[in-house]
């Protein structure tokens, strides 16, 4: 019925219904997981073709969100709640629009002043994070931290395929800030993809200095054993 409905036109009575339908069906992929250890997490687990397929949902949300538009006229959905207060505690980064982030990340990232999407795949997900990081993630702000991911370019997602350890990291500083939320739904993931981020660049770059900065954050907050 859900597949019918957007094979049409859209009546606007419906569109409340729909999105909230395609947020239920995102719910639930973000939800699922059959691991129950980090060794059995992305991206320490045997590469899978499911990997990373919770995301792949969030193109087709961004589609339908044009159509519905939860944010605007008569939506239930309107409400835009603004941001509160919790980050790490490091040097900032001096590059405009990402202040808020250590400053390790302009150097792993290669972000300058003439940084911009088009240029850095990292930028888009980066700046968003920076927008975040001075705020606690709970139910009253959930809705403008589940927005990192429909800034991820399909530049940045392929980055995260690879395993990009800039791309990794991203991730894992936003999967450090939904472990402040204690929604069912979201701190399962982030706890067991976040340490499994943190112990896969432990691994595979334990003589980066920078890496190994950074990492003190989403380890101490995904709660990732030694």
């Amino acid at each position: 019925m859900f597949n019918s409905k957007l094979s049409g036109p859209i009546d606007p009575s419906e569109r409340d219904a729909l999105w909230a339908t395609a947020v239920s069906l995102g719910v639930i992929a973000f939800f699922y997981m059959e691991a129950k250890t980090p060794e059995e997490a992305w991206p320490l687990k045997a590469p899978s073709s499911l990997d990373l397929n919770w995301l792949s949902l969030s193109e087709g949300k961004k589609a339908l969100c044009k159509i519905t538009q939860p944010r605007g006229g008569k939506s239930v959905f309107q409400t835009h709640v603004p941001f509160e207060n919790t980050k790490p505690k490091t040097t900032s980064s001096t590059i405009p629009g990402l202040e808020a982030l250590p400053s390790e990340f302009t150097e792993l990232c290669g972000f300058d002043a003439a940084s911009t999407p088009n240029n850095n795949p990292y930028y888009d997900v980066a700046s968003h994070l920076a927008k975040s990081l001075h705020s606690d993630c709970k139910l009253t702000t959930i809705l403008n931290f589940l927005s990192f991911i429909t800034n991820m370019l399909p530049e940045y997602k392929e980055l995260l395929k690879r395993k990009d350890p800039c791309a990794l990291l991203l991730l894992a500083y936003w999967f450090a800030k939904m472990c402040q939320c204690s929604n069912w739904w979201i701190l399962r993931r982030a706890e067991l993809e976040g340490q499994a981020i943190c112990i896969y660049l432990q691994r595979h770059y334990g003589n980066d200095t920078n890496i190994q900065k950074l990492l003190q954050f989403p380890r101490m907050m995904c709660a990732t054993v030694a």
